[in-house]
């Protein structure tokens, strides 16, 4: 999936990290937090890379990275152990102000966490899919059903979407 399509996503568990949160009776600022660490997560996977243009001899650019691209930072393991952290640290919302920092940084891993799943997860259908034992490894989970760049990438999209509208009328 491109970067609008993860962005796009990221909305959706923005929305979803924020419906969460709420049904749990944390406030605004830890719920602003999670939404806008959703959103950046969303697309963490490929910008925590460190993608750069590179010359070529003929003239032309091409990506290069610090971090091969879908290996460490497309981790399946090391993304679900972030989310279990951060569900498990989520202090107990309180009406106590002296604990609002330490409540909205654990909202915010949490929304950080969300997103960098929910990209894992728009990751799987192509067919370079994520790592999932090692970083390095060949083996990888894919469903082989489209290409990145396919416009059948929106369904995915509308699929995030509809979970999104649900979990926040669920509650």
């Amino acid at each position: 999936m491109g970067k609008t399509g993860h962005q796009t996503v990221g909305v959706a568990l923005a929305v979803i990290s924020a419906a969460y949160l709420h049904y749990l009776h944390f406030g605004w600022m830890p719920i602003g937090a999670s939404c806008i660490a959703a959103f950046y997560g969303s697309t963490a996977p490929d910008w925590l890379e460190i993608s750069h243009a590179e010359k070529m001899s003929n003239g032309a650019y091409r990506r290069a990275s610090v971090i091969p691209h879908r290996t460490i930072t497309h981790w399946a393991v090391a993304w679900v152990v972030f989310i279990v952290w951060a569900l498990f640290s989520l202090p107990n919302p309180s009406p106590n102000h002296t604990l609002w920092l330490i409540t909205t940084f654990h909202a915010a891993a949490l929304g950080f966490a969300i997103g960098g799943i929910g990209h894992l997860l728009c990751d799987i259908p192509n067919p370079t899919g994520v790592p999932i034992l090692l970083p390095t490894s060949r083996y990888r989970l894919s469903l082989r059903l489209w290409r990145s760049g396919s416009g059948i990438e929106w369904l995915e999209v509308t699929a995030f979407w509809m979970v999104g509208v649900a979990s926040w009328m669920v509650h």
